[in-house]
């Protein structure tokens, strides 16, 4: 297996498959890391590569700094990604991330749309009363505490638990002045995908994005909770290959 690569600042590519027909990017939740989509990478079939968005003011982009609004991450994100989407591309975003794949996807779509878009664990915008997300530090303890139970012992470090803080209330932040249009819609297929122990968002309320596309809009509700891109496992690998190997075909 081929070591993992950087791709400019902006993308880690878990597993390089030079000959793969899709490129996959893949956006990580509020707080979350291009490395939470490895195990992703790996799981899927030959023919299709992940690339994880690596967000600025984390990990190896510590000292980036963060982007001040959802459209301007959009932006910075879209320009990295423009050299790399003259071929079959899909998005898929996690929480937060599926907010910032669905606009970057319709800024992308006048360039080359993409072959679909998978949205996993997001309230639609039109159902939100107010900003997604906790707001104090003991809010977003337990918020986080609820969905990711490997987190309590990091949390334990002082240095650890206000480094992740900061990182999530700057991730959180973005939505603080979102005005969401659904207007342009995308014209590609989506794929919405819940835990079904998601605290945040049942599969009912998934069904809202169906809205994002004037293509075919699909529904699963699999294993685990918020976090499902990493709960539902090779599940979620299978579920998503189908989902594109269809989509591709069809296009």
């Amino acid at each position: 297996m081929a070591s993992p690569m950087l791709v400019t600042e902006w993308f880690w590519v878990p597993v390089p498959r030079p000959n793969a027909e899709i490129r996959l990017f893949c956006f990580p939740h509020a707080g979350g890391d291009a490395p939470a989509f490895a195990d992703l990478g790996r799981a899927l079939p030959p023919d299709i590569e992940v690339w994880a968005v690596r967000m600025p003011g984390r990990g190896g982009r510590f000292t980036a700094p963060h982007a001040a609004d959802v459209d301007e991450l959009v932006h910075w994100v879209s320009a990295a990604m423009r050299p790399f989407v003259s071929g079959r591309y899909a998005l898929l975003g996690q929480s937060l991330g599926a907010l910032v794949a669905y606009n970057v996807a319709r800024e992308l779509s006048s360039l080359n749309p993409p072959t679909a878009c998978v949205l996993a664990a997001l309230l639609p915008p039109h159902l939100w009363h107010g900003p997604p997300g906790p707001t104090g530090p003991q809010d977003v303890v337990g918020f986080l505490r609820s969905i990711d139970e490997t987190v309590t012992e990091v949390l334990a470090h002082p240095d650890l638990r206000a480094l992740i803080l900061s990182v999530v209330h700057a991730d959180l932040n973005l939505c603080q002045n979102y005005l969401h249009q659904w207007e342009p819609p995308l014209s590609c297929p989506v794929l919405g995908l819940v835990g079904a122990d998601d605290p945040t968002v049942n599969g009912d309320q998934m069904t809202g994005w169906a809205r994002s596309t004037t293509g075919p809009f699909s529904m699963r509700v699999l294993s685990g909770g918020h976090l499902v891109v990493q709960a539902a496992g090779a599940l979620l690998a299978q579920t998503v290959a189908d989902f594109l190997h269809t989509r591709a075909g069809a296009a």
